[in-house]
């Protein structure tokens, strides 16, 4: 589905089917524009006109295929699409994070076209990983990061989904891709990196098994797996709601601790992590704690270091998969440069017993 699709009378039927209308109250009129940075899929906000005032939602979230082809393909052969869509019909309400209430969602069978009609949480101040967050903020992400891993921390009851539990398919096609597309990632980005990241990114691309087989060996549980500041709102709903997520295209069943690494390693400058990386694990290993979950510190602080290189695998991977703007280009070079200094910041590379010295750049 796509933006000149969306109609008043589909909008109107919609909202009556999930109760958000009164009986015989009707839609005259929706005003539609876009919002969001989203690179896989579109999203607008829609400003329904009414036959009685306040007769339903004074605005909602449509989100739909990408309009660019590229982006459109990519989401549908990574099952972004598909993901997202089946996260809001089966796992949204069994977690303990705030989402957007979802009022319809729906799929193609070729997991393409796709529709979600979302509440709209504005008022409300979007990350913007760019731009930074401050050190409050990325304290309330890694404890609210607790609440998207308790529910489902070492269970197996989301085994065998055909569009979550993907790790080992989805992780084989990265490592045998990584290689070439962070050659062309080089290649495309060469005048923003120092040869130290390209050896270093050269020397993990041609062993990602090993990372993978460090991921595999720790506890699972629902990963939201592009957990970064353009994902989260703070301050919905006015205020009230101190951080929502979004865009949950790439969640998985993976290592929980790899949205932590991934979200305090792009949001904030090297040298403010440095200073609060380990208040910050605090934080999320006592949110974990709280709410039941059995994680030794030690080995959560192990799991974290490894994890330092997952900006770097989606940077490389998005970059070469999605279609390209400005914004993105600035973005994905972002993600890598941070992730390799986080990675070599904690030894990371020691972990995977790499050696940059010897990579082919």
């Amino acid at each position: 589905m796509h933006a000149n699709d969306l109609t008043a009378a589909w909008v109107q039927a919609r909202l009556h089917a999930a109760n958000q209308l009164p009986t015989g109250t009707s839609i005259t009129a929706i005003d539609v524009h876009p919002v969001g940075t989203g690179q896989v899929a579109d999203s607008y906000r829609i400003s329904p006109t009414y036959t009685d005032a306040g007769g339903g939602p004074s605005s909602i979230v449509a989100k739909v295929t990408a309009d660019g082809p590229q982006s459109r393909a990519a989401g549908r052969s990574e099952l972004n699409y598909v993901r997202e869509v089946r996260f809001y019909q089966d796992i949204a309400d069994k977690l303990q994070v705030r989402v957007p209430h979802c009022y319809h969602a729906e799929i193609d069978s070729n997991n393409t076209e796709f529709v979600l009609l979302l509440e709209d949480l504005a008022p409300a101040h979007q990350g913007d990983q760019l731009a930074g967050v401050t050190v409050e903020q990325t304290h309330l992400a890694v404890q609210q990061a607790a609440r998207i891993h308790a529910a489902y921390w070492g269970s197996d009851q989301l085994r065998g989904l055909p569009w979550l539990d993907i790790s080992q398919t989805y992780w084989a096609r990265f490592a045998d891709e990584m290689p070439t597309w962070f050659a062309g990632f080089a290649e495309r980005y060469r005048q923003h990196l120092h040869p130290d990241d390209i050896a270093l990114g050269t020397a993990f691309a041609a062993h990602m098994d090993r990372y993978y087989a460090r991921l595999t060996a720790m506890p699972f549980t629902v990963q939201h797996g592009d957990y970064r500041p353009d994902n989260v709102l703070f301050d919905a709903r006015g205020g009230t709601v101190p951080l929502a997520v979004l865009d949950w295209q790439t969640i998985i069943l993976g290592p929980g601790v790899v949205d932590v690494a991934y979200f305090v390693g792009g949001a904030l400058d090297p040298q403010t992590r440095r200073e609060h990386e380990m208040p910050l694990l605090r934080a999320y290993h006592s949110e974990l704690t709280d709410l039941g979950v059995d994680y030794p510190f030690d080995q959560l602080v192990a799991d974290y270091t490894v994890a330092t290189f997952q900006n770097f695998v989606i940077g490389v991977a998005a970059a070469m998969l999605v279609e390209r703007t400005d914004r993105g280009d600035e973005l994905f070079v972002s993600m890598v440069t941070r992730s390799l200094q986080h990675a070599r910041d904690c030894n990371a590379a020691g972990e995977l017993n790499l050696d940059p010295t010897h990579a082919d750049v």
